[in-house]
């Protein structure tokens, strides 16, 4: 067997796992189903003809394929925690890429493109700590 038959193998299993999690929670979870694709909070999973699985990022603003790495997380995670997960990583980035933007606005002595970066930043960290904080409730609950 080849690496890649081995790797293709072993993706659709997980993601066949995934897709029937997803499927069989219940109504008050939000989720939405179409004929080939199942979206789940922050992942898209879908299915071609020849029954191949693929999984994406749909918490950036273009759906990224998500790597095997991320899928065998997914699987040994589990899908919420994996999500979650998923926010913060993606949080973090956006956070950085402004900071950065920032930086360059001040060196370039643009200080419209400076506050706007700013803004953006510090309105991703708030959402970050009000996330992180929920999440800490749930987890002392459960």
């Amino acid at each position: 067997m080849s690496a890649k038959k081995f790797f293709t193998e072993n993706k659709n299993k997980i993601l066949k796992f995934c897709w029937n999690f997803i499927e069989n929670l219940s109504q008050e979870k939000k989720r939405e189903i179409e004929n080939d694709k199942i979206y789940y909070r922050r992942i898209c999973i879908s299915i071609d003809d020849q029954n191949n699985y693929e999984a994406y990022d749909t918490s950036t603003d273009i759906y990224r394929p998500l790597n095997m790495h991320e899928i065998i997380e997914m699987k040994v995670y589990g899908v919420e925690r994996f999500c979650d997960n998923l926010f913060i990583k993606n949080s973090i980035t956006r956070i950085k890429t402004n900071r950065e933007y920032m930086q360059i606005a001040i060196a370039k002595k643009n200080e419209k493109n400076k506050e706007y970066h700013y803004k953006i930043a510090n309105k991703e960290i708030k959402v970050l700590k009000e996330f992180k904080l929920k999440l800490g409730y749930q987890q002392n609950i459960n």
